[in-house]
């Protein structure tokens, strides 16, 4: 089984630069928004609502339940890891990406305009999706070649049931 190494410095520095990029595209929206309202093309809400709408987009949800659908999938057929590790890496530095720049926004929309809501999700969808890599992790490094075919089956299916209802229902 390849070795699983996740370059924590890389996507710890791509998380703040889109974080920070968010959270300074965000400024300079506000300023045009705040024009725009001023002549009458747009109101004061529309940039909140649309960065609102970011956190409850289903592109979170995807990609949360890709990833949970993926770790199933390796945890069935350990043999696969190898290529899965590949697209499992991708999906994690894009996904952190995507939580940085939401976390940027959520940043910029709590100062500016007291609502924390897309700030809170951002955070909890990062502390899930950490913590769902270090538990496949575990499970995959040494507990998967010791687990019982059916203890396997069990622990992936679950995974593989939790993805659609994330995607649907979450």
């Amino acid at each position: 089984m390849p070795e699983q190494q996740i370059q924590w410095k890389r996507i710890a520095g791509s998380f703040a630069v889109m974080a920070a990029c968010a959270f300074f595209l965000f400024v300079l929206a506000a300023v045009l928004n705040y024009l725009a309202s001023v002549v009458g093309l747009s109101t004061q809400e529309r940039l909140t609502a649309i960065i609102t709408s970011l956190s409850s987009s289903s592109t979170l949800q995807a990609i949360m339940a890709i990833w949970l659908f993926t770790a199933a999938l390796a945890i069935v057929a350990p043999r696969l890891w190898g290529l899965l590790w590949i697209a499992t890496a991708l999906l994690f530095d894009i996904g952190y990406g995507v939580l940085g720049a939401l976390t940027g926004f959520g940043l910029a929309i709590g100062i500016f305009g007291s609502n924390w809501y897309v700030l809170m999700w951002a955070i909890i969808y990062s502390l899930l999706v950490a913590a769902g890599y270090f538990a496949v992790k575990r499970w995959l490094v040494g507990d998967v070649q010791a687990m019982g075919g059916r203890a396997r089956w069990i622990v992936a299916g679950l995974l593989a049931i939790a993805a659609p209802v994330l995607l649907l229902w979450l």
